[in-house]
């Protein structure tokens, strides 16, 4: 059985940015439904404290706020070759930087999963502040579904 990690990444300061903690803790209120090879992780603002973490899992999804350009609420899974190639604009919150060096040097010390996804979140407002906007806030029965859809689509991660 391969071992999952569910990673939320975010800034609680900066509005929607903290969108993949809020969803991190709504999900793991549902715990039970999912198979015990899946292990949450809060990420916080995805800094080299992930470096070691991702090398124990064999899928990764992170969940995050990713400016796509798309409306508000919407999501989308990118594959870890999409956030590289830069085929596809996004950006990964306001903490993009970090955690791209934190992929790239797990990846040259060859601990990072055979399969990582990002599941990212269209956000509102990343301006400083505490709180979610009201356009997440609505979203979020929406959210918790859809990314329940997305985990359960991972190999060995059937829904119970």
């Amino acid at each position: 059985m391969k071992k999952i990690g569910i990673i939320g990444l975010g800034n609680a300061l900066r509005r929607d940015d903290g969108i993949g903690i809020v969803l991190l803790e709504l999900i793991q209120k549902r715990k039970k439904e999912f198979p015990k090879s899946i292990e949450f992780i809060d990420g916080g603002t995805g800094s080299m404290n992930l470096l070691h973490v991702l090398a124990r899992f064999d899928i990764v999804l992170i969940i995050d706020a990713v400016d796509f350009k798309g409306h508000v609420g919407e999501t989308r899974l990118f594959t870890l070759d999409e956030i590289y190639s830069r085929k596809v604009q996004v950006r990964l919150s306001t903490h993009e930087s970090d955690f791209l060096n934190v992929l790239q040097l797990s990846k040259e010390l060859k601990e990072l999963p055979s399969k990582l996804f990002v599941f990212g979140i269209q956000p509102h407002d990343v301006s400083h502040g505490i709180g979610l906007s009201e356009e997440l806030i609505a979203a979020l029965d929406d959210l918790v579904k859809k990314l329940t859809q997305e985990i359960s689509k991972l190999p060995d991660a059937t829904i119970l």
